[in-house]
């Protein structure tokens, strides 16, 4: 495992916050995106395939608004831990939303091949072995 994993992972949450379309160059073509918790009430269970989890984060982004603020990036093993917060406003409420998440992404060849997503952060954490 090297840094450059870890740049990948912060240069996708710029990328997002940028609505750079580019992003979706992070991903392997048969990423699979798995959504853990709260977010899997939102796009099912399983993501297959870079255009489907491009989709899911627009649209995340685009009805939120919403900017991502990575707070802690670590390497385990294999795997980037992804502890980051979801900030934006509801679309039609216009009401402030927060949300702090985890991911564990996995890596062949320099781009994400999986993605677990946790709605809390500290599932994330606990799925590593780091303890919060």
């Amino acid at each position: 495992m090297s840094q450059e994993n870890l740049q990948v992972v912060r240069d996708l949450m710029q990328a997002f916050n940028a609505r750079d379309g580019g992003a979706i160059s992070h991903y392997a073509d048969d990423v699979e995106y798995r959504l853990i918790g709260g977010f899997s009430g939102l796009s099912g269970q399983m993501l297959k395939g870079r255009e489907a989890v491009l989709e899911f984060a627009w649209e995340l982004i685009e009805t939120l608004e919403a900017r991502f603020e990575v707070e802690r990036l670590a390497e385990v093993d294999d795997r980037v831990v992804l502890i980051a917060s979801t900030a934006g406003a509801g679309g039609e409420s216009g009401a402030p939303v927060t949300q702090r998440w985890g991911q564990i992404d996995t890596f062949r060849e320099g781009k994400i091949t999986a993605v677990d997503n946790y709605w809390e952060a500290n599932q994330a954490l606990e799925a590593v072995g780091l303890a919060e």
